[in-house]
């Protein structure tokens, strides 16, 4: 439940984030015409999308990102973990380093991708940790309930 909390969250950031990119690349551009028309069948509407370029994805890469790399290394949670009452922290319960909290996104995307794979020593393995949790050597914990 905490990932999903997250990924509205992280969504509603990431929306903000195209927005402003987009007020400034055709701010720089200077390009206030909208390239190519989509098809919507409706007379009243017509579609006229503005073409961003690459340099999109770098940014919403970085946002995505930072906001994990933020939060795990200020608090151990983010806003979701927060209100569900877990924390990350290193296997010897001490804050997470740079390095840890970047090997835990790269390596939560396949254990994501694979169906989900990756988090089934969540679930049954002894030690309780998925994929990426053993790769950077962390762990989720439950905090005690205030």
């Amino acid at each position: 439940m905490a990932m999903l909390y997250d990924i509205f969250l992280l969504a509603a950031i990431l929306l903000c984030t195209s927005a402003v990119y987009t007020v400034i690349a055709v701010s720089i551009t200077g390009d206030f015409a909208q390239h190519g028309n989509v098809e919507t069948d409706d007379t009243l509407h017509e579609l006229n999308p503005t073409d961003l370029g690459w340099p999109i994805f770098p940014v919403l890469a970085s946002v995505y990102i930072g906001f994990f790399v933020y939060f795990w290394r200020n608090t151990g949670q983010t806003l979701g973990m927060l209100v569900w009452k877990i924390k990350l922290v290193s296997c010897d319960e001490t804050a997470i380093s740079y390095r840890q909290a970047l090997l835990r996104i790269i390596a939560a995307i396949p254990s994501v991708a694979l169906l989900g794979l990756g988090y089934i020593g969540l679930l049954f393995g002894s030690k309780r940790q998925t994929w990426h949790d053993q790769l950077s050597k962390t762990k989720v914990i439950r905090l005690a309930k205030d």
